[in-house]
């Protein structure tokens, strides 16, 4: 049996400041990338942006913490690429205070100072600070609802159970992803505790603290017809399951990425022989292995996103750290160093990436930066012929392009808020734009000018309402290598 006791254990090179300034001078670097980074916004994040000029309880795809938060950093910076994702690095900065504390709590003083130094170099931290997702305050929450459990653990304390309730909420506020851990805390409880750490006035306490603090986006989507759980059961297009064993090996590929390769292997050698070693061990690992679990099944069906299983890499954390001090095995401690240096030799390369904007010297056959450059300089162009033809509206094909554009073309000029749709042919909206600036949908003016903007020449039969439609200009610019981004510009006047 493992011991829970505090083992103030002392190292000459992990001590407390070190680990502390390493933590602080991260963060500042990775802040200080923000701002000179050329990578422009992604789609997702140029929605949540759009999403935190309209703050609500509850959008289309998501729950709403991650407009909540960028409306505050936007609200005090201005609309900055790096004002948009500034909170991500100091997110990740406090993930990796909390788990920390979480640790030196539950398993000793050196852990604790291992998990935080775990964190911040892991590859999924290092990119997620150059970024701005719904797996950011996900992963934030996620981290401080364990904190609150272990404590109630030790306190047994009604006041610990609320607030790991309420971490948890605000988790589901931040992405739907969270109710793994309300599925499987229960599963945890029935199948392992039984009430001997966690009693069943607390466990009830913590259920229903986070449903209280997830009611408003609740109350959202129940008046709202539950559109994002359509939109979900949508994507899922389970008629177009087929089984392929290549995703299998592509989804457990991108973890030895996501988590760092030595880490992850050594994570999957520890669960394995640490599951049921004591109740702080169980939950950590029914909080991490049946997600990864899960979604590798899934990736049997679908193809599945290497961040999906993020929230299992918190738990993980935990795992490697405690066991490798508590077990001082040599080899153990070795294999966590050589994979702290590995992950932290990754994080140089994908801070480099991040600040030059480009995967090079590495040779890709399609640089995936590339996908986020060179819209605000497109945007630039688009404004000047939409002023130059006194053009009324602009219309995008789909949703990939209108995100981007959105907020580039309002960042040039806040005039063009509502000036900017998208056609669809879907009868059904099948996303926030669809829903909320649908072209079909709009009242037009008679003569009124539009302009559509395509990626190709072939302007189609979609605009039956159009009159005098014609093709006025091709635009582009350059992105990486001298690969062109080039988009047409065709009119037309409403009949």
């Amino acid at each position: 049996m493992l011991s829970l006791s505090n083992t103030n254990e002392n190292s000459t090179i992990l001590n407390t400041p070190v680990v502390l300034l390493t933590l602080v001078f991260i963060t500042l670097i990775r802040i200080y990338t923000l701002f000179v980074s050329p990578i422009e916004l992604s789609v997702d994040e140029a929605q949540y942006w759009h999403w935190s000029q309209n703050l609500d309880i509850g959008y289309f795809t998501k729950p709403p913490f991650i407009a909540w938060t960028i409306g505050l950093s936007t609200k005090i910076f201005g609309n900055e690429e790096w004002a948009v994702r500034l909170f991500s690095p100091i997110i990740h900065f406090l993930i990796s205070i909390i788990l920390w504390i979480t640790t030196k709590f539950a398993f000793g003083f050196k852990a604790g100072r291992i998990a935080a130094l775990l964190w911040i170099f892991i590859p999924a931290a290092s990119l997620g600070s150059f970024i701005i997702s719904t797996d950011t305050p996900l992963l934030l929450f996620w981290s401080l609802a364990l904190l609150f459990i272990f404590k109630t653990f030790k306190d047994n304390s009604y006041i610990s159970a609320s607030f790991a309730g309420a971490s948890l909420g605000l988790a589901f506020l931040s992405k739907y992803a969270a109710l793994y851990f309300f599925i499987l805390l229960i599963l945890w409880w029935v199948i392992y505790d039984k009430g001997k750490a966690l009693t069943l006035k607390k466990l009830l306490i913590v259920l229903i603290s986070s449903i209280m603090m997830a009611a408003p986006n609740l109350y959202w989507n129940y008046s709202n017809d539950f559109v994002t759980a359509s939109h979900t059961i949508s994507n899922a297009n389970l008629s177009e399951i087929i089984i392929n064993y290549s995703n299998v090996i592509d989804f457990l590929s991108s973890q030895l990425l996501v988590f760092g390769p030595i880490i992850f292997l050594l994570y999957l050698f520890i669960i394995f022989n640490s599951f049921f070693k004591n109740q702080q061990f169980s939950l950590l690992g029914m909080l991490s292995l049946p997600i990864i679990a899960l979604i590798t099944v899934q990736s049997f069906l679908k193809i599945a996103n290497p961040n999906w299983a993020v929230t299992a890499y918190i738990s993980a954390t935990l795992m490697i750290s405690a066991y490798a001090i508590i077990q001082k095995h040599k080899m153990l401690r070795l294999l966590t160093k050589f994979g702290l240096f590995i992950n932290f030799v990754l994080s140089l390369f994908i801070l480099k990436i991040t600040l030059t904007g480009s995967f090079y010297p590495i040779q890709l056959k399609s640089d995936p930066m590339r996908k986020n450059l060179g819209f605000e300089a497109l945007s630039t162009q688009i404004k000047k012929t939409f002023d130059k033809n006194q053009i009324s509206k602009l219309v995008f094909i789909n949703r990939g392009e209108i995100t981007r554009f959105y907020y580039y073309l309002n960042k040039i000029d806040n005039k063009f808020t509502n000036k900017i749709l998208l056609k669809t042919n879907s009868k059904s909206p099948g996303n926030f734009y669809e829903q909320n600036y649908n072209y079909d949908k709009t009242n037009h003016k008679k003569d009124e000018k539009i302009m559509i903007i395509k990626r190709d020449l072939n302007f189609g039969n979609d605009f039956a309402n159009l009159k005098e439609t014609k093709f006025i200009q091709k635009i582009s610019t350059n992105t990486i290598k001298n690969l062109k981004r080039t988009y047409y510009l065709f009119e037309g006047k409403i009949k």
